[in-house]
C-alpha cells in the first residue's frame, strides 16, 4: 500500500491498480495479453510476498509473448540483503530495475 501511495503521487496522470498476490497479477495479465491497451506499462514487483514470491512470478512471466514482455517494464523492490537475490534481479532480462527498500519517491521519478 505504501508503494501505491508513492506512485499515486509521483504519476499522477496514470491509474495504479494494486494486485493482492503475484498469482492475480499472473491471471490479470494472461487474461489481457491480448488485449494491449489492457496491459500495464509498469509492473512494481516485490521480491518478498506470500503464495508466490517474486522469483517465481518472474519465471511464470518469462512464458509470455515478447509483445507482453515488451509492454510491461518491471521493477523489482527488496529489502533484501542477499547479495544472490540482488545479483540474479539485476541480470534478469525482464527487469528493469532494482530498488531497495526503504522506498524513496525519487526512486520513481526516472522509470515513470
Amino acid at each position: 500500500m505504501i508503494t501505491a501511495h508513492v506512485l499515486k503521487n509521483v504519476n499522477t496522470n496514470g491509474e495504479v491498480i494494486v494486485m493482492e498476490s503475484a498469482m492475480k497479477a499472473l491471471e490479470y495479465l494472461y487474461e489481457n495479453q491480448n488485449n494491449p491497451l489492457a496491459m500495464p506499462s509498469l509492473i512494481v514487483l516485490d521480491l518478498d510476498m506470500p503464495e508466490l514470491n517474486g522469483l517465481g512470478f518472474l519465471r511464470k512471466f518469462e512464458k509470455f509473448s515478447r509483445e507482453v514482455k515488451s509492454i510491461c517494464r518491471i521493477v523489482v523492490l527488496t529489502a533484501s540483503e542477499i547479495q544472490a537475490d540482488i545479483e540474479h534481479i539485476q541480470a534478469h532480462p525482464n527487469v528493469s530495475k532494482l530498488i531497495l527498500k526503504p522506498l524513496d519517491k525519487n526512486a520513481f521519478a526516472p522509470i515513470i
